[in-house]
């Protein structure tokens, strides 16, 4: 039979728990609301810099200006084939834990986005809409992968980005269909993580990295709840400036974007470089012809680290926003999880009390009838 005392015990520590997760749960729950605030506050202006890119890039096609972060996507292709610099990553996490899965789905996103080796998952159209020959008719003409003709926008983001293209000739090509291939997919390959550099935000990202052999060049802690805009900027100019230098030739931001207070997804964007066809997709139904002063090389020179500036920025806000709506719903389950549990203890305690005194009683008028 159990014993009472340990029985109380257990109550009383999961009550002591119950407190301090409703705590956070409260905590939480006020800072999301303030990190919710500033997300809403900055999406418009992160939008009005989207349509004003879109404009200049738009302006810029089929003339003679040339720019460095420009590309279309067949010179990107062709590029990231070709080119010996590395591949730069920003990753957005948390400092804290005690949210949820919301860490390990960031990471999750990270090691899909940077070890992705072009292997078919059967999507028979883009995104967006392309025509599934689009990518089929680009890779033929490398030369060095199985032509691959059912691949999402997301997935063609991530061959691009981690240069797949260019580990998957060094492997004998790739597959479509859909078998785990081996190609950079294996944490202790030197040659491997040795092209890859990662910038982290949050403490988890740092540490999981870390552990893992990557290359981390700059980290940034305690500043996941409580973005600042200044931080943002500063990632910024170190990647243009890299990027300028040709040391890196792709940059990729992985973060959380916040939908609703139960709903956050991991996703992954490519900064660097602009790809000019995309753009121009976009800015079709573009009505408005702008003249730019001084030209339109000028005006992108100076608005450029500002837009990488506020991506950036606004990436920041959706994670903050994510982790504390993640802490929030995972505090809350813990508060109810622990009342359940008192419940149950405290029933098993009425059961193993209600038994003791039955088993006394018995005892009882067992003894007074062996006196008769």
């Amino acid at each position: 039979m159990a014993n009472l005392q340990h029985i109380r015990r257990r109550i009383k520590s999961v009550k002591n728990i119950q407190k301090i997760t409703n705590a956070m749960d409260m905590i939480a729950r006020s800072r999301f609301n303030a990190a919710r605030d500033a997300l809403l506050s900055n999406i418009p202006y992160v939008n009005k810099t989207k349509e004003i890119m879109r404009r200049v890039v738009s302006q810029m096609r089929g003339r003679e200006y040339e720019h460095p972060f420009l590309k279309t996507r067949d010179e990107l292709i062709a590029e990231q084939q070709n080119a010996d610099g590395k591949f730069l990553f920003i990753v957005i996490a948390s400092d804290k834990g005690l949210a949820g899965s919301f860490a390990s789905n960031v990471f999750k996103e990270a090691h899909d986005t940077i070890e992705y080796d072009g292997t078919d998952t059967g999507t028979s159209m883009d995104d967006d809409g392309d025509d599934e020959n689009f990518h089929k008719k680009n890779f033929d003409a490398l030369n060095a992968v199985k032509p691959i003709a059912h691949r999402t926008q997301k997935q063609q983001r991530q061959m691009n980005a981690t240069g797949g293209v260019a580990r998957a000739a060094a492997h004998g090509g790739g597959s479509s269909s859909g078998a785990n291939v081996s190609v950079a997919r294996e944490y202790n390959d030197a040659a491997y993580i040795d092209g890859i550099e990662i910038i982290t935000v949050g403490r988890k990202a740092t540490t999981h990295f870390q552990q893992r052999g990557y290359n981390i060049i700059k980290s940034y802690h305690g500043i996941s709840e409580r973005p600042q805009y200044k931080y943002a900027k500063e990632i910024a100019d170190l990647v243009m400036e890299r990027y300028a230098s040709g040391e890196i030739i792709d940059v990729t931001l992985i973060y959380t974007q916040f939908k609703s207070a139960i709903s956050c997804v991991p996703d992954d964007v490519t900064l660097l470089p602009l790809v000019t066809d995309d753009y121009a997709k976009a800015s079709a139904n573009l009505k408005e012809e702008y003249i730019y002063e001084p030209d339109v090389m000028s005006i992108l020179n100076e608005f450029l680290p500002r837009r990488l500036a506020t991506r950036i920025y606004g990436a920041m806000l959706h994670s903050a926003a994510s982790e504390l709506s993640s802490r929030m719903n995972a505090m809350s389950n813990a508060t109810d999880n622990a009342q359940e549990l008192v419940g149950r203890l405290n029933l098993f305690y009425n059961k193993v009390r209600q038994a003791g005194i039955t088993n006394e009683i018995n005892e009882i008028v067992g003894g007074a009838n062996a006196l008769e």
